[in-house]
């Protein structure tokens, strides 16, 4: 049997259409009408209760299962309602919750978002001069760096610009004077040694153009300087000392036949009132770095020391008196009391003269300028003296005649030398003849005491034992 209505193919018995649910059994007597009449001829009692029976739409017959698309014939039915997948709305719903949150987290970074800066990327570092002596310089690119600011941010520009509000343009200052680098070492740099470069800056003042700085301390290799020349700044110089020690003179005197020697200067750490023994430092004056840089050079020292030894100068120890030099001066002293007892033989007369010994004195200035001389020796000797006039004027009397002699030198060939002439007697006794004293003294304290103690403050003294 075929469906009126939807033409498929139903069981032949079938009331309902089980596809599209069209009652196929009143659509069928629908045709059945339109049959010649003596085929419809139906009996009184059956055509009498069909007559009795209302024309209504025909009711679905609860009993009788409905397909899922069954609808009674002349009503157009709902479309039909599709279940609810779960799955599929909580991933519309889910999928709708991330993407306000990617919108709200896109929004967050894009109004909090700041534009990274590495100060680093600015930075070369130079090197020049010579090695052992180089010096290290930053070079910072201000145009790449307000570049880049400018393009990572349009207030920055504004401010930059001076385009901006006050407050803008003081911001723009509070982060540039924040800013700064710097070398851990500038100077007296070899080839591969290394230094570092640090920086300084503000975030908190670059954040109000939405900037934030980076840049971490980092480490640089020294290259590319010149390599330098050694020299000994001592080669072929020598001090020239003059003069009489303690007061001797010193120059240096420089032999080099290398040019370069002429551009060196000495400072010396004495150039006068030198003793024989001291010891001069000699100190290059030239700062070595400069040298380096206009000559190339570097100094393999800077000082040297040089003593003091063949120069003139004044004996400082009565031990250091040549033999020879004490006898000249004792032969002078005996000739200097000789020649006075001859002057005054009518009244007075020396026997027995005996040499007792020596008082030597050496300066404690040594530099400075001293009137009795830079050291003094006494030469003493002792005699009876008595009186030859006819009547006494004293009893034979034992005196002692110092006889002082001067600056006592010793030359840098290791002769010595004193000044003889001039030497007289020192002192006088109580003996009186003839309206005058004896020369000399009675006593050795008091002797002494008028020479030697007297000049304590200026003279060191080295008495021979029993003189004191």
């Amino acid at each position: 049997m075929i469906c009126p209505n939807c033409n498929k193919e139903i069981k032949d018995d079938s009331k309902f259409c089980i596809f599209c649910g069209a009652n196929v059994k009143s659509q069928g007597n629908e045709q059945n009408n339109v049959q010649p009449q003596e085929n419809t001829a139906i009996p009184q009692e059956e055509s009498q209760v069909n007559t009795a029976i209302p024309q209504a739409e025909p009711q679905v017959n609860a009993n009788i299962p409905q397909p899922q698309n069954f609808q009674p014939t002349g009503v157009n039915p709902p479309a039909p309602k599709k279940p609810i997948n779960k799955k599929l709305l909580f991933g519309i719903i889910g999928g709708g919750c991330a993407l306000l949150i990617i919108i709200i987290v896109t929004v967050v970074l894009v109004v909090t978002h700041k534009t990274k800066i590495n100060l680093n990327d600015y930075i070369k570092v130079n090197y020049d001069g010579y090695d052992a002596y180089g010096t290290a310089s930053i070079d910072f690119d201000y145009d790449k760096y307000y570049e880049d600011l400018s393009k990572a941010s349009s207030s920055f520009k504004d401010a930059y610009n001076s385009k901006g509000a006050w407050s803008l343009i003081s911001d723009y200052y509070e982060m540039a004077d924040s800013l700064d680098y710097d070398l851990d070492k500038t100077s007296g740099l070899s080839n591969g040694d290394t230094v570092t470069v640090s920086f300084e800056y503000d975030n908190e003042a670059a954040a109000k153009f939405k900037i934030e700085y980076v840049g971490e301390p980092t480490e640089y290799t020294v290259e590319g300087l010149k390599e330098t020349k050694k020299i000994d700044p001592f080669e072929g110089v020598t001090v020239e000392f003059s003069g009489t020690s303690p007061n001797v003179y010193a120059k240096v005197v420089n032999n080099s036949t290398d040019e370069v020697y002429e551009h060196i200067y000495y400072d010396l750490s004495k150039s006068y009132d030198i003793a024989i023994g001291d010891t001069i430092t000699v100190t290059v004056g030239n700062d070595p770095e400069y040298f380096v840089e206009d000559y190339g050079c570097v100094f393999t020292t800077t000082s040297k020391d040089f003593k003091c030894t063949d120069v003139d100068r004044y004996v400082s120890k009565a031990a250091d008196i040549k033999e020879e030099t004490l006898n000249s001066m004792k032969k002078q002293t005996e000739d200097v009391i000789n020649a006075y007892f001859a002057g005054e033989s009518k009244y007075i007369s020396v026997s027995d003269l005996k040499f007792e010994g020596t008082y030597f004195l050496y300066t404690k200035d040594a530099g400075g300028w001293n009137w009795d001389g830079d050291n003094q020796i006494y030469i003493i000797y002792s005699g009876k003296v008595k009186s030859v006039e006819d009547k006494k004027a004293f009893d034979e009397t034992t005196v002692y005649f110092p006889v002082k002699f001067t600056d006592i030198m010793q030359y840098a060939d290791g002769t010595q030398n004193v000044d003889l002439n001039n030497a007289s007697i020192s002192g006088d006794t109580n003996l009186e003849y003839h309206y005058r004293n004896v020369d000399g003294y009675t006593d050795k304290a008091a002797m002494y005491k008028e020479l030697v103690e007297s000049q304590k403050a200026d003279y060191t003294e080295e008495i021979t034992e029993g003189l004191k």
